[in-house]
């Protein structure tokens, strides 16, 4: 019965939406509108020059000695080589999906494995300090303050995210090194840097105007529910958290899970930038959710300051410090593997 239900589920879905285009096409196309306008106003510009300069980082800067540096704890906390260092850093400055864009353009270049790309794309896609201070804090709260409190809440989720949900069988001794391309000079760098992320941006765009759309039609059809913006950022980040409603705790508590979750639209875009360099991140859904519930649980704890809930978040932050040494031991000495 599972099985014969997840088989027709998709096709139910599809008929559905194509339903309620069909009946409501006015609030489907104002929906595409409104993500086109979002697409252009907010989403393009925040975007593309992360983009561009993460690309031409990785591609004209010599990074063996960060990645050298990188290479134990990143090993150590996550199972991954070092040089996954860059995509980390690129998500936390970047946001979605700028994080992920890095993982497959270290890969592409020969930096990481594919071991190591498939599992730094779990924990490597998050949200970026503009988003947290812009609309997060700015718009949505009324406090940048806030919003640099989620933004911290937001990065230490999801390095515990990280470490909890890391492999525990990496080899513990290095991979066999793909070879290393050649620094691209400046200018072909920059060529490749900017048609790379235009046609990255152009299929994170689509898929931002195709989920408006159907959170329109999702609107129309349950125009008074009372979470409507939750069960709307559940879908595209964006447009779920400019809609949170209820009182000032309520909403910081939902920004925290939403930016955590970071919304299917996130996921697709990021999935069509892996999917096309042969890339597929088990877990990666899973990490996504304990990322969420992980954000909620410590802005509980900083809005609450409750005894039991402080120290559930200190006892769940101190297991994630003292976990991957149990993961090691457990993972005894296996063999080196080559990728």
């Amino acid at each position: 019965m599972g099985v014969k239900f997840k088989k027709w589920l998709f096709p139910a879905g599809v008929l559905l939406l194509t339903m309620g285009l069909i009946i409501f096409p006015a609030e489907a196309a104002a929906g595409a509108l409104r993500g086109l306008r979002e697409c252009g106003s907010a989403l393009i510009p925040a975007l593309l020059p992360y983009f561009v300069l993460s690309r031409l980082l990785i591609a004209c800067t010599d990074l063996h000695a960060l990645n050298a540096r990188a290479e134990k704890p990143m090993r150590f906390f996550f199972g991954v080589e070092g040089g996954c260092i860059t995509a980390l850093l690129t998500s936390f400055l970047g946001g979605y999906p700028a994080g992920a864009a890095a993982v497959v353009s270290l890969y592409e270049r020969g930096t990481i494995s594919k071991q190591s790309a498939e599992r730094a794309l779990r924990f490597c896609n998050n949200s970026g300090p503009g988003f947290f201070l812009g609309v997060a804090g700015g718009m949505v709260l009324d406090s940048v303050p806030a919003g640099l409190a989620l933004y911290g809440i937001h990065v230490l989720s999801a390095l515990c995210a990280g470490v909890l949900l890391a492999s525990r069988d990496m080899p513990r001794a290095a991979l066999k090194k793909l070879r290393p391309q050649e620094p691209l000079t400046l200018s072909r760098a920059f060529s490749e840097a900017v048609s790379g992320s235009c046609a990255a941006l152009l299929q994170i765009s689509a898929l931002v105007i195709f989920f408006t759309a159907m959170t329109a039609l999702l609107q129309r059809a349950l125009p008074a529910l009372p979470a409507q913006g939750l069960l709307t950022g559940l879908l595209e980040l964006t447009s779920g958290i400019t809609q949170l409603t209820g009182d000032w705790n309520t909403r910081f508590l939902c920004c925290a899970f939403l930016l955590g979750w970071g919304g299917v639209c996130v996921h697709f875009q990021a999935s069509g930038l892996w999917s096309a360099a042969g890339l597929h991140p088990r877990g990666y859904w899973t990490e996504k959710l304990l990322h969420g519930l992980l954000s909620l649980l410590f802005a509980a704890a900083f809005l609450s300051k409750h005894p039991a809930v402080l120290a559930l978040a200190g006892v769940i932050i101190g297991f994630c410090a003292i976990f991957p040494f149990l993961r090691k031991k457990r993972g005894g000495n296996p063999r080196s593997v080559v990728v």
